[in-house]
């Protein structure tokens, strides 16, 4: 996950993104003014972001309430100097996701970007059941049937991108984009193949051959059981003419 820190105070800035960093998220630093040029490049400014962290300017509620008007679905979220219940209210009302208190801790700040991102897929729970997978949307490697499903670091990116849009199909140059926080085209976005295989490859020998993740030629991938994949229902036999004549007799 690349995260955005928008922050006046530079040392303050440089404490907070060592926290950040330290729970295996990406963290880049911006002042204010940096962030108004990104406003007036809209959206696209801030393409490369999955969450941004609002700490020390000038008018956080008024930035909060453009940023969100510009961002959609990013997740956003302030940081205060000092708990006070009518700033927390004016800037969930101004559009924040979450709101802290600095100084951060490392752990909190990832499992409630975390819970922000899953809800915002439409997942209240941090466990999805997806046959012998048990998918966690907390950071944490998969599980079949109980036992850890071990994924490299950019495996897991992959597999997050996937488990989070479970039964839809996503394109892979969303998942390059999700994953490397830039556009793909036809030579970048083929390293997307090559760690599919090698997901499919892991799951299907945890799992005896059970194949999780299916192609969607022209379109991209889906994830989801294999039991609820029409493809991989049998078709019906033909009765003998026999039973039918027993059965109708």
């Amino acid at each position: 996950m690349r995260v955005l820190l928008i922050e006046n105070d530079q040392t303050v800035a440089g404490a907070v993104a060592r926290t950040i960093e330290r729970a295996n998220l990406r963290c880049e630093v911006a002042r204010e003014l940096d962030a108004e040029g990104l406003l007036q490049d809209g959206a696209h400014g801030f393409d490369d972001y999955d969450a941004i962290l609002v700490g020390d300017v000038t008018n956080p509620d008024n930035l909060i309430g453009r940023l969100r008007r510009t961002v959609g679905q990013t997740i956003l979220t302030s940081l205060l100097e000092r708990r006070c219940v009518a700033t927390t209210i004016t800037h969930l009302r101004a559009g924040a996701d979450d709101v802290l208190v600095k100084p951060v801790n490392a752990q909190e700040i990832e499992a409630r970007l975390h819970a922000v991102r899953r809800r915002s897929h439409g997942h209240s729970s941090p466990e999805l059941q997806v046959g012998r997978l048990t998918v966690y949307l907390d950071g944490r490697d998969p599980a079949v049937d109980g036992r850890r499903l071990r994924l490299s670091h950019r495996e897991h990116a992959i597999f997050s991108v996937l488990a989070l849009n479970v039964g839809r199909v996503i394109s892979k140059e969303k998942i390059y984009e999700a994953v490397y926080s830039l556009s793909g085209s036809d030579p970048l976005d083929k390293v997307i193949d090559v760690y599919i295989c090698k997901l499919r490859k892991k799951i299907a020998e945890a799992t005896n051959g059970d194949r999780y993740i299916e192609t969607v030629y022209g379109r991209g991938y889906k994830f989801e059981a294999p039991e609820a994949a029409d493809d991989d229902l049998p078709a019906p036999r033909p009765r003998p003419m026999a039973m039918e004549m027993a059965a109708t007799a």
